[in-house]
């Protein structure tokens, strides 16, 4: 996450600079410090049979935190990265761009949801602010890439394709 957007934030608009990136980051991580409940020290992980079990398990709450966090996180920042490099080598568009992201927000709604639910379901309640703060910051990661999509498709596109709309880099 962050790979491709805050250097472009950075570079090309004056939204915010580095030092106000990492204060806010930092003033998002200390507020989920503040509201996460304690861990829950009684709980004891069951691992599930099947993928649907593991699924259903963390949406419910019921499921190991790091369970619940690291397959998607994983995969996401694949994906994320996967699109960008698609991007660079000038084989994506900003309607196919968009399309990947439309697709993953249902499940990023899902892995949101879970982390938040799983994360009295560990030893350490800094492992629980940890993965409710960075999805969080995926969501903002989000937020940024619709920004640099919508405002300065330029500095991620080449807009000399011809199978793009022509209304996109205006």
């Amino acid at each position: 996450m962050f790979i491709n957007t805050l250097p472009i934030i950075f570079t090309y608009t004056s939204l915010f600079n580095a030092v106000e990136a990492i204060i806010f980051l930092s003033a998002i991580f200390c507020l989920v410090y503040f509201y996460t409940p304690a861990c829950n020290e009684r709980w004891k992980d069951r691992p599930s049979k099947s993928w649907y079990l593991l699924l259903n398990s963390a949406w419910l709450g019921h499921a190991a935190l790091w369970r619940a966090f690291w397959p998607f996180f994983l995969l996401v920042n694949i994906i994320l990265y996967y699109i960008d490099y698609r991007i660079s080598n000038i084989t994506y568009t900003i309607a196919s761009w968009k399309t990947v992201h439309g697709m993953m927000i249902l499940p990023i709604i899902w892995w949101i949801t879970s982390v938040w639910r799983c994360s009295e379901n560990t030893s350490h309640k800094l492992w629980s602010v940890a993965a409710r703060s960075v999805t969080l910051y995926l969501v903002l990661e989000l937020i940024l890439r619709f920004f640099i999509s919508t405002q300065f498709p330029h500095t991620l596109f080449d807009c000399r394709l011809l199978v793009m709309e022509y209304g996109d880099c205006l």
